[in-house]
């Protein structure tokens, strides 16, 4: 029996550091679980934090385009009223084909000016559509005379939150400007298919480009961003010599 008890400590001595070296390594996960945690609750905490602030200019912005936009309406709108109204007496009193010229000429800065004021109005996505806004932007470039713009809706497109179609009339103007600025265009189609999925796609004749250009290729990747974030897929089909196709279309995953 005696001569056994090497082999007996030898056994519970092994088992003792086993049982130790175990403990440890517990212990070393449990603590590299906890700093996981702590990390990713900071993480969350910043990303919780940056939301907020976003939220916050979001927010503050919408607040002074609403706060601009009745400055027009109400009181730049009321002042080129009056003005138009003392302009049409004037004309009523005496035919003046300058009078006349300067009254259509401000007839249309009020026209003007209500556009802006209701554009501007944030709050209007509660009362209009992707499409009316869209088919609106495409009535004043016509208007205007920098393009021939044509919108074809085809279906019902499906009501759209306003955080959605904040960002999607952003990406609109954005590709219209671009094709307005560089292309040379005169004629910009736009085609809006209800679906699903919900499809807008924007083309124009202008002059296309070369998406490997490294500035082109870094306004692809912000439209590109932008349409990810609601969901949306953002394509070019474009080449020197040859216009300018977008097509932004929703995920089959991602509903209004």
């Amino acid at each position: 029996m005696a001569g056994n008890d090497p082999t007996l400590l030898l056994v519970v001595g092994t088992s003792t550091i086993l049982l130790f070296l175990g403990f440890v390594v517990i212990l070393m996960v449990i603590n590299n679980s906890r700093h996981i945690r702590h990390r990713a609750e900071l993480a969350e905490l910043h990303a919780a934090r940056e939301r907020e602030v976003i939220r916050a200019e979001r927010e503050a912005t919408q607040q002074t385009l609403r706060e601009i936009g009745r400055e027009l309406h109400d009181n730049v709108g009321q002042l080129l009223t009056v003005a138009q109204l003392g302009m049409n007496t004037a004309l009523d009193e005496r035919a003046d084909a300058r009078l006349a010229a300067a009254r259509d000429a401000l007839d249309q800065g009020i026209e003007e000016v209500r556009r802006l004021g209701h554009d501007l109005n944030s709050d209007l996505w509660q009362h209009r559509s992707l499409v009316d806004a869209i088919s609106t932007e495409a009535e004043r470039l016509e208007r205007v005379g920098r393009v021939s713009a044509h919108v074809v809706v085809k279906g019902t497109p499906p009501a759209l939150p306003p955080d959605k179609s904040t960002i999607l009339y952003r990406v609109f103007q954005e590709v219209v400007n671009n094709a307005l600025k560089h292309s040379g265009a005169d004629t910009i189609t736009i085609v809006v298919e209800s679906g699903p999925p919900l499809a807008i796609t924007i083309t124009d004749n202008g002059s296309g480009f070369d998406t490997a250009h490294v500035d082109t290729h870094a306004g692809l990747m912000t439209i590109g961003k932008r349409c990810a974030l609601i969901g949306f897929e953002a394509t070019c089909d474009t080449a020197p010599g040859r216009g300018c196709t977008w097509h932004l279309q929703q995920h089959p995953t991602h509903g209004a």
